[in-house]
């Protein structure tokens, strides 16, 4: 019997070392959505909708790069620079979205979102040990409780 309820317990998670890198499908769609993302930003056709994406893009990266750089991977000061940036850049998006209703980036702000892109796309390239996955669950929590403080 005490076999039998051993066998029954939620599986263990796999060790990091185990889990599954990203598929070079997956990681060129989140490059290419990223860039759309950015791109509709820097047009001026960006929804409410478009504009969560990119902060939760924004959000999954920065937790990317934590977790890499837990893991060992050298990164540069130039990139933990340009994502705190375009962290940094999102109170006051927030503040205009809530003032006036509609997505609206400064220069500045769309320059660093460009800068933030080119990272990005980077970090995406070397995640392992289900990195990716993990920073991307976190984000869509962060952003779950921003959502309930913000309008639609």
């Amino acid at each position: 019997m005490n076999t039998a309820r051993k066998q029954r317990r939620a599986p263990v998670a796999l060790p990091k070392f185990w889990r599954p890198k990203l598929a070079e499908g997956v990681k060129l769609d989140a490059k290419l959505i990223h860039h759309d993302l950015v791109h509709r930003l820097e047009t001026g056709t960006a929804t409410v909708s478009d504009m969560w994406d990119w902060m939760e893009t924004g959000f999954t990266y920065s937790q990317m790069f934590r977790l890499l750089k837990e893991d060992g991977v050298e990164l540069t000061e130039d990139a933990e620079a340009a994502i705190a940036a375009q962290l940094n850049s999102y109170g006051a998006i927030c503040k205009r979205l809530r003032q006036w209703r509609k997505v609206q980036l400064t220069k500045a702000e769309l320059e660093t979102a460009r800068v933030a892109t080119q990272v990005f796309d980077g970090l995406i390239d070397l995640d392992r040990n289900g990195i990716a996955v993990a920073a991307a669950e976190w984000s869509m929590r962060q952003m779950a409780q921003l959502r309930k403080a913000m309008p639609g």
